[in-house]
């Protein structure tokens, strides 16, 4: 009971915790970057603050989105790579201690 507890609480506050989220903080980092130079871009060529702010904003989001969605990708994929591996080594006879050499998956 007392671990699921954890795990409800966890889930309610996962957004509270940018840190230990992984891709979050390079996304973040990305997002506001793109998004501002975009923005200050656009206000230097057209001079019209409010809709540069919009582009800024808006450029914001998907900058956001694309680096979190990559990064995700490469996660799952480098994740996916360690699994296969593993499984390769664990099908390799040990030589020396028997079965006791087993490699855990992650």
């Amino acid at each position: 009971i007392i671990l699921m507890d954890e795990f409800e609480e966890r889930k309610k506050k996962w957004y509270l915790d940018v840190r230990n989220t992984p891709c979050a903080r390079g996304a973040l980092m990305a997002g506001i970057l793109g998004g501002g130079a975009i923005g200050i871009l656009y206000f230097a060529k057209t001079k019209i603050v409010r809709r540069s702010c919009d582009i800024a904003v808006a450029s914001f989001f998907i900058s956001s989105l694309t680096s979190w969605e990559v990064c995700r990708y490469q996660k799952a994929k480098q994740r996916a790579e360690i699994k296969r591996a593993v499984k390769i080594l664990n099908s390799v006879p040990q030589v020396q201690d028997g079965n006791r050499g087993k490699i855990e998956t992650i």
